[in-house]
């Protein structure tokens, strides 16, 4: 053990089955999206109708649907850089990634939500809320991960925080200017201009906490 590294625990547990639990759970929330689209087939199944009907009498739920796969994708790729090379994992950490996967699965609800009431406040609220606690969830293990590493190698490998804040900023615009809608949500392209910006202060944090 090197000069300063966390002295080993015995209920400290290598990130291999923690990583496999959290992609089978992700991949259950991945799949819970769709099926409120299944269910719109049977539902509209009419004489005169045709699938093309399905498709653009629909457009809100399949684009909450689209949007909220693309996130949950983008959380669960950045949940595997945060782990990548993690030398162990700590009770806490177990516990943080338990919560975020509750996040993960609570998902659909909001997303069915969105295509029910696309116009509603607390619904647009809701959704976007769920979306900042999954990734400020994710930021806290991305700082845990480094704590458990050797003085030596710690750093802002992964990048974090960047989306947190963009969600964070897009949360607070649906409390004071909920006309906007779903609009906002435009910003998440501007989370990789955001950890570029953020990851010096963030490296500069984690030097002085080793210090």
């Amino acid at each position: 053990m090197t000069a300063g590294e966390p002295a080993p625990q015995r209920d400290w547990l290598g990130p291999e089955r923690l990583l496999a639990f959290s992609d089978g759970v992700v991949a259950i929330g991945l799949t819970l999206l769709v099926l409120p689209l299944a269910e719109l087939v049977p539902d509209a199944e009419e004489p005169h109708g045709s699938g093309l009907e399905i498709i653009t009498e629909n457009l809100a739920p399949i684009g909450s649907f689209a949007l909220s796969f693309a996130v949950i994708a983008r959380f669960w790729a950045a949940h595997h850089r945060v782990f990548d090379d993690a030398p162990r994992v700590s009770p806490l950490l177990v516990w943080v990634n338990t919560v975020w996967l509750f996040t993960i699965v609570v998902m659909p609800f909001p997303t069915e939500m969105v295509g029910t009431f696309p116009d509603d406040a607390f619904t647009l609220r809701f959704y976007v809320g769920t979306l900042f606690a999954s990734s400020a969830l994710l930021t806290v293990m991305t700082f845990l991960v480094q704590r458990s590493r050797a003085p030596a190698d710690r750093g802002l490998k992964h990048g974090s925080g960047g989306t947190g804040a963009v969600l964070l900023l897009i949360f607070l615009v649906t409390l004071v200017a909920p006309q906007l809608g779903y609009w906002p949500l435009l910003l998440l392209f501007l989370s990789g201009p955001a950890e570029a910006l953020l990851a010096p202060r963030v490296e500069r944090l984690l030097r002085r906490a080793r210090n």
